[in-house]
């Protein structure tokens, strides 16, 4: 009996000891819930403004609006026919071109020049007067091997770099910064200038001082203007911004394409590649928007009357780029869950798109997280409350008391 009750007191004491272990546990979880949601909280509150900083092309509009007019910011991808010599890609009947863009630019600045009437008869106050105008730019990518010259003397080569022809206002709506000289000269497309970044300066020179200098591109030699830096972050080198990269106007793309030579008679002008030819794979448009999102609506109209764009049919992507990481449009983007981009047939993204639609998805993702840790925090705190609260034994005090008063009146009634 004595072995018996002794393992029983053993089994009941473990058991004890247990319970009062797991007791006080569960009192911590609370606790360790509450801080968990606190720091993840943070966390994703940090990672997400870090992400959203290093967005600064997504934010042209915030930059020229003011008090008397919004701006909105927006982009257009088109298809192109890629070539095998990595030049510069062909239009096609679905995409845009040259000629295309001088139609979609004339129908804009007539929309533009009503809006700016329309702004002006309404009398925004005085002095008040619309000091950015409308801003529009295009692009196109073509790939080539490079070679850098000082004073004639080879310096080093790039066997692949992206060549980016540029034409309108291509630096107002990129915001660059510059390690040294500026960008191409709007007013002088045909001028031999280039620009590059910091990964092509770097591989042709060992340095970013290098205005003056000279790269061979194809059998063309171009002088740097300037050198830009494209990004440096984890981000930017997912998405290939670190990438050996150049920037010339855009009508020297036909020239490269032709391999520098000049046509010398009528049938080798036939044969040679025009401006014309090649593709416009990006168009960046900022328009007054006094009336929220209309000037999206514009662009499309615009489109549609220039170029017979049709949101049904259309291989044109367009994307509003102002606005595009608050809550609203990444809710409609991406819940329910489905893809979040129409096209991809021959289209080609630039690397600041794509890093915009990589930073789109690590917001969603943080986002998450930020509501799981309001969650936890919300459960922490509430359990902690009743943990406090339950330790104040007033309310078993009161009802005992009452106890009393009744069994006291039982007993007199008896």
């Amino acid at each position: 009996m004595e072995i018996r009750q002794k393992l029983k007191n053993f089994i009941k004491n473990k058991w004890a000891g247990l319970c009062r272990h797991t007791h006080y546990v569960l009192l911590g979880i609370p606790f360790v819930l509450a801080l968990a949601g606190l720091v993840l909280g943070v966390t994703a509150v940090i990672r997400i403004n870090q992400i959203l900083d290093r967005q600064s092309f997504q934010y042209v509009a915030e930059r020229y609006e003011s008090k008397v007019m919004p701006y909105r910011q927006m982009t257009v991808l088109g298809p192109g026919l890629s070539q095998g010599d990595g030049s510069a890609p062909r239009c096609t009947e679905e995409g845009l071109n040259i000629d295309k863009i001088k139609q979609l630019h004339e129908t804009l600045d007539i929309t533009e020049r009503s809006t700016i009437g329309d702004t002006n008869s309404k009398g925004q106050g005085k002095g008040s007067v619309l000091v950015n105008p409308w801003k529009d730019c295009y692009s196109t990518t073509a790939t080539y091997s490079a070679i850098g010259r000082i004073n004639k003397e080879e310096t080093g080569t790039v066997d692949s770099c992206e060549v980016v022809g540029v034409g309108g206002d291509y630096a107002s709506l990129h915001s660059f910064i510059y390690e040294s000289g500026g960008f191409l000269q709007q007013d002088d497309p045909g001028r031999l200038s280039i620009v590059l970044n910091t990964q092509m300066a770097w591989n042709l020179f060992r340095s970013y001082e290098v205005l003056g200098a000279f790269v061979e591109i194809n059998g063309t030699v171009y002088s740097v203007v300037g050198v830009v830096n494209d990004g440096t972050d984890e981000l930017s080198e997912t998405v290939g911004a670190t990438k050996p990269r150049a920037y010339i106007q855009f009508s020297q793309l036909a020239s490269l394409a032709n391999g520098g030579y000049v046509p010398q008679t009528s049938m080798e002008t036939d044969a040679a590649v025009k401006e014309a030819d090649l593709a416009v794979t990006c168009y960046e448009v900022l328009l007054m928007d006094p009336i929220n999102n209309i000037a999206f609506n514009d662009l499309k109209k615009a489109l549609t009357d220039s170029v017979g764009y049709s949101e049904d049919t259309s291989k044109l992507v367009l994307i509003n780029n102002t606005d595009r990481f608050n809550v609203i449009s990444l809710y409609k983007k991406y819940f329910p869950l489905k893809k979040s981009y129409a096209g991809g047939d021959g289209i080609s993204v630039p690397f600041y798109e794509r890093s915009a639609r990589l930073a789109e998805q690590y917001v969603v993702f943080w986002a998450e997280a930020l509501v799981v840790a309001i969650f936890f925090v919300i459960v922490g705190g509430c359990n902690i409350y009743a943990i406090f609260h339950g330790k104040d034994p007033r309310h078993k005090k009161e009802e005992a008391e009452d106890d009393d008063e009744f069994e006291t009146a039982d007993e007199k009634t008896r």
